[in-house]
């Protein structure tokens, strides 16, 4: 009898164990910071630098930190170091060199939290291309120590320049500072001198005339305000009072001459056996 062979199933596969599924592992937004300033986002930083500047223009404004040029406001090297106390910064002197007359000097913006440079610039003065409005030379011909000490203040208000331009533009005021503006370009404007006006001595000596020559003031007003837009006799110029004063001679004159023809009209109506 036959042996029925006995059919083997292949064997299965093996099975791998499941791969482990990574953890999620949510990140914190980093941190904005600028100086003391900080922010956990953009957006949160520049409301906060938003009030700053707020308060910034607020000392500006009370203690004179800035220059109009050209109606527009540039602020001066101390409102833009203000600027970076507020913010928990202090301005460094790197170095200073002199060639040919010109200073250069460099300074660093420093934060006094860590010691870290938060921004770094140079500016020179003593060029003798820089001149007033006049043409005459600006800085060249200064003492060396002025020429240094306005080498480090244009460096010091440079660097606060590149590292919070735009918070002092928050303020409303120009991002450059006013001592890297040509200030000595445009005069500073004046208010035209008023005109002299006679003395007291002189305006009672004017009333005098008038009563006197038995003038109506009023008119006498009405003509001054007429002819040279003076309607109260104190303000008269010297030049005025004069001329009025040979005024009022001639018009005394001419009131004088009237009623003399206007006696002399009535004498002549009067009859010879008038009893009077």
């Amino acid at each position: 009898m036959a042996t029925q062979t006995q059919r083997k199933e292949p064997a299965a596969p093996p099975v791998s164990p499941p791969a482990a599924v990574p953890a999620i592992i949510p990140v914190a937004p980093s941190p904005v910071s600028l100086g003391t300033l900080q922010a956990a986002t953009p957006g949160a930083l520049v409301t906060g630098a938003a009030e700053l500047a707020g308060e910034l223009a607020n000392i500006i404004q009370r203690q004179n930190l800035a220059v109009a040029l050209q109606g527009r406001q540039y602020v001066k090297c101390e409102g833009w170091t203000t600027l970076g106390v507020m913010l928990g910064c202090v301005a460094r002197e790197v170095a200073t060199t002199e060639q040919d007359g010109i200073y250069t000097a460099t300074v660093e913006m420093i934060r006094m939290a860590d010691g870290a440079c938060i921004s770094r610039a140079s500016a020179e003065c003593g060029a003798p291309d820089e001149k007033d409005r006049y043409g005459n030379p600006l800085w060249s011909s200064r003492p060396r120590y002025a020429r240094r000490s306005m080498a480090q203040t244009r460096a010091t208000a440079k660097a606060c320049r590149l590292a919070f331009s735009w918070i002092m533009a928050l303020a409303g005021y120009q991002p450059t500072p006013a001592e890297e503006m040509d200030t000595e370009a445009e005069p500073a404007p004046t208010q035209p001198a008023p005109p002299a006006r006679i003395s007291a001595s002189q305006h009672k000596l004017l009333e005098a005339q008038i009563r006197d020559y038995g003038l109506d003031r009023e008119r006498v007003k009405a003509w001054t305000g007429k002819a040279w837009g003076v309607i109260h006799l104190p303000n008269l110029t010297p030049d005025q009072f004069e001329r009025l004063l040979l005024k009022l001679d001639a018009w005394a004159a001419a009131e004088y001459a009237k009623a003399e023809a206007a006696a002399r009209e009535q004498a002549e109506q009067i009859p010879d056996d008038c009893p009077f």
